[in-house]
This record gives C-alpha cells, structure tokens and sequence, in this order.
C-alpha cells in the first residue's frame, strides 16, 4: 500500500515545479514558464524553441535516471496567433495523446538486476515524508492493516464530472492568451485544492464517526485534480465514497461560481491479498459505469452516482463478464447498482424518475441495508440467505417468500424507502392504513424496461457495510501530503503510471 502510494507521489513529482526546478535551473521558471498543471497534464510557454527543447531534454533525462521505470511523454508545438489561445492548447494536447498512443519515440531505463544492498532500509517516498496525520494518528502501510475483521479492503476510484465541458467555456470566454493563461492555472489549482480538501473532511467524517484514535482506516493513493483514487476497510469503502461525493457537491471552483461540483465514484471491494492492481482497473471501470448512468439522466454531468462490486475471488475478466452472474434464471437482474448519490433539483425529474423508479438511489440502498440488518424488526440471518438463492432463481421461487410476515415487513420498508424525509414515509404509512395505498408485495419492480430486485444489494452487503454517522463539525486535522499524484508533464508533455 505504501508503495503504490509512494509511486503515486513520484509522479506528481516529476510533473511538478520543484523537480522543474531542480532538473532544469535557469531553464525554468513558474511565474513565466508554467501555464497550467492539473487532471494529469501540465502545460508550459517557452520564449524559442531552443529553450523548450533544453527544458524537455533536462527534465525528462533526470526523471529517466532518478525514477526508472517512469515514462514520460513531452511535445512542443508552436503557438499560432491567427487562432485562440484554446483552439492552440487543444492542438497540443491532441498532438501529445497521437504520441502517447504511437509510442515510437518511448524508451525506459531497464534494471541491471539488483542494483542495492539487500538489507538497506526501503525508500519512503515523496508521498510518505510529506503525509501529515493528526496526534495519535497514522495511515496504514499495508493491505493487512488496512482490512477489518471481514478481511476486505475497498478501493474507491472518483473521477469529476464534466471537466471537458467546464474547460471549454473558459476557451470560449477567453480571447487573450495572458488572460486564458490565468483563468486556467486558477481553475486548476482551485480543482486540486478543492478535491484535496474533500478528502479531508472524508477523513474527518471518518475519524468523527467513533475509531478510537490509531491506524486510521482509509490511506489515499492519487489524487491528480479531478482524479482521485483512495483505499479504505472494505466495510466503510461505500460510505466514504458517499461522503466525499457529498462534500465535493458543497464546493465550487474559483472561476466558476454558482455551478457546483459534480462527481462519479466507483468502488471495488476485494480481499486484502486480492491483486491490486486489477481492483485498481474494476473501481476505474465501476467509475466509468456509475458516470454513463448519471449521463442517461442528465446529459449536463450534474448528477452524482456510484457504482460499486465485491469481489469474493472469481477473477473474472472486467466489469460486463462479472455483471453476467447478476442474471437472474428467468432474465431479471438481480442488482439495481449504480445508484443515483447526489441530484440537484433543476435536473430534469421526469427522467430521473424514469431511470430510478425512485429505487435506483444510494438512499434506497442504505434504508434496504437497515431493513436486512434488523433495524426494522429482526430477520434471521438463514431466511436472508435463502432468499438470496430465491432471487438468483427468479420471481416464481422468490413467491414462495411471500407468504413470510418477516420478509412481508422488508417489503414495507422497501415501498416506503422510496421517500427520502420522515414526514413522506408517515404519510405513505397513513395512506396504507386508511385503505388509499396499496402495498407493493413484490422482490422485484420494473426500472427503465428492466425487472430488478429490491433487496439483493443490501443483502449481499449484509456483512461488509458500516454506516459513518453525519458530521457537522470541522475538526480541522491538516492532513494531506504536499504531493500525492499528477499526472502528465507538457510543454506540452505527459508521464503514465509505473
């Protein structure tokens, strides 16, 4: 864990002005070279080409002979005045990816075999110098620390919303290039202030939720911008992901006020000796299902959504073949997932409801998790576990479950957890007792064209989810390194993962 953070932070080092600096000297400085740095790309102006060209030559040599194994990726192009400043920065970034994806001019430096003496102590890294943890606090170094007493650890991909889109309307209201320069290099530090500071109180709302005060349970791993990647006990992974969307949609960018903040989060929830780097890969493809579902309902990017898996070690290749034991025996699905987080009111509410059926929302989920846990009225573990095998047979073996007063209750709680505030569920309960309501008595209900089940989610969960308990008070804890992870170098440039 400590490792991949460390290499995290080695990245955003070398696209970063401090090892610019260092690797360059006089070739470099902020104030006049730097136009902007941010969601893994980082651009910069040169007076003549024959100073871009020894910056590029310094910085890449030094990130070459100092961090083996990085690759990184620089292309310069000449600014052309007959166009905008963002018609120029979007050529360049387009030229740059065609270099990336071709890859004929990539090479790295290959290990020479072991290059070290054996028992000399392990380098900590950038990520672990500049980590600061409240008093009697620390993060985790490793997957075993880090995983509860299920033995599952969750990792949490976030990724904003409509980036692109804000992006260009400051291209569009951009006529100068001095002036887009500013607005751009404002807009960036203000995401990766804003995304950081997020987390933090993520990490707050965790702490303030009753850990008693050691190892906390959640370690960050990149946060580049707008892309965040974070590893937390497998049972908390939802509810932190949870949190940090909530906070995020509190904030708004410095250039941009009045238009709140937007995000998707994916999150893979896998045994502690699970292979990380492919439970890296399913929160990115869970990120990516949870933001095509938010698209579906408003095209604007301003719905929030989370998409999440637990893995109990089938190893299957990516998120769709998963997805396959999620059909029922008769075509149903057995998963509502991914759910809606997050929906401002001026989204289009006929299509929300559409697309939800008003079950379809991480709200709905938590009331389920309730319902299977008891909170309601206890339900014994052996009937859950029988009606999860009914609902992998479809809606004729789940009738049989019907006729149980138990299951008869979770079905109550499913039909007045639709309504988010108390005051909607106690008139929804009245109406039944009056004789005006009607009583959904089904496992499944048609969402979008498609039969789902109510309780699936929440009983799958039943044993690897916590809830984290709102938290009003800021407890101001400082926690976040000076460096953790961005992503690309331009003059244009760009530095994948190791």
């Amino acid at each position: 864990l400590r490792e991949n953070a460390a290499r995290s932070s080695d990245i955003s080092y070398v696209t970063g002005s401090c090892f610019f600096q260092t690797a360059a000297g006089t070739l470099y400085n902020e104030e006049e070279n730097l136009v902007y740095a941010g969601g893994g790309h980082t651009v910069l102006q040169f007076e003549d080409q024959e100073t871009a060209t020894a910056f590029a030559r310094a910085v890449t040599e030094a990130a070459m002979r100092q961090f083996p194994g990085v690759e990184l990726f620089v292309k310069q192009m000449d600014y052309d005045e007959a166009k905008t400043p963002g018609e120029n920065l979007k050529e360049l970034s387009a030229a740059l990816e065609r270099k990336k994806a071709l890859r004929q001019a990539s090479f790295r430096r290959l290990s020479f075999g072991m290059e070290k003496d054996p028992g000399a102590a392990e380098p900590t890294g950038r990520l672990e110098q500049g980590l600061s943890v409240p008093e009697n606090w620390r993060f985790p170094n490793k997957f075993e620390e880090l995983a509860g007493e299920d033995n599952f650890i969750a990792v949490v991909h976030a990724d904003g919303n409509g980036m692109g889109k804000r992006v260009e309307k400051i291209y569009e209201k951009c006529g100068i290039w001095e002036d887009c320069r500013r607005t751009l290099r404002n807009f960036s530090e203000g995401i990766q202030s804003d995304f950081e500071r997020a987390f933090r109180e993520t990490v707050e709302t965790v702490i303030a939720s009753g850990y008693a005060a050691d190892q906390l349970p959640i370690r960050p791993v990149v946060l580049a911008g707008d892309d965040v990647c974070f590893v937390t006990a497998g049972n908390i992974g939802l509810e932190c992901a949870r949190v940090f969307l909530e906070k995020l949609s509190a904030m708004e960018n410095c250039e941009q006020p009045g238009v709140p903040y937007a995000a998707c989060a994916g999150v893979a929830i896998v045994h502690k000796k699970y292979p990380f780097h492919q439970a890296y890969d399913l929160a990115e493809e869970l990120c990516s299902s949870a933001k095509r579902f938010g698209a579906e309902i408003d095209s604007e990017g301003r719905v929030s959504a989370m998409d999440w898996h637990i893995e109990f070690g089938q190893l299957k290749d990516g998120l769709s073949a998963q997805r396959e034991d999620y059909l029922t025996d008769d075509g149903c699905r057995m998963e509502l997932r991914p759910v809606t987080v997050l929906v401002p009111e001026n989204v289009d509410q006929t299509k929300l409801e559409e697309m939800t059926a008003g079950v379809r929302t991480y709200d709905f989920f938590k009331a389920m998790q309730k319902a299977v846990r008891g909170e309601y009225g206890k339900v014994a573990r052996g009937k859950l576990k029988g009606l999860r095998t009914a609902i992998k047979q479809g809606q004729v073996a789940t009738e049989f479950f019907l006729h149980d007063q138990q299951v008869l209750d979770l079905l109550y709680h499913g039909f007045t957890s639709k309504y988010r505030s108390e005051e909607e569920r106690s008139r929804e309960y009245q109406k039944l007792r009056d004789g005006e309501g009607q009583l959904q008595k089904e496992l499944f209900t048609e969402v979008h064209g498609e039969k789902r089940c109510l309780f699936f989610d929440a009983v799958e969960m039943i044993d690897h989810f916590k809830a984290l308990e709102q938290v009003h008070t800021r407890l101001q804890l400082g926690i976040l390194p000076e460096h953790v992870f961005v992503g690309s170098l331009a003059v244009a440039g760009a530095c994948d993962q190791f």
